[in-house]
């Protein structure tokens, strides 16, 4: 044993602490985290629940009306059916 761990020994009675000694050194590194997936809740992607559609009422509207729906545009026709325009 080394004459300067024989001294700190018998100043600290028998055990030198780590603080004195100057404690371990390890290598530090650097962990890096994987990115979280940014996810939409389940109740929103649950595939046994459908959206329904809702239809437009042909009683309310006149033939010959135009209505523009979800971006596209609907035709009344004679017959009370909606065609896509």
């Amino acid at each position: 044993m080394k004459d300067v761990y024989r001294k700190l020994m018998k100043q600290h009675g028998g055990s030198i602490p780590f603080r004195i000694l100057g404690g371990v050194k390890q290598k530090q590194t650097i962990r890096r985290k994987p990115r979280k997936k940014r996810s939409r809740p389940k109740s929103r992607r649950n595939p046994k629940t459908k959206k329904r559609r809702q239809v437009l009422n042909v009683d309310k509207y006149s033939p010959g009306t135009i209505i523009r729906k979800q971006g596209e545009l609907w035709k009344l026709t004679q017959s009370k059916e909606w065609l896509k325009v």
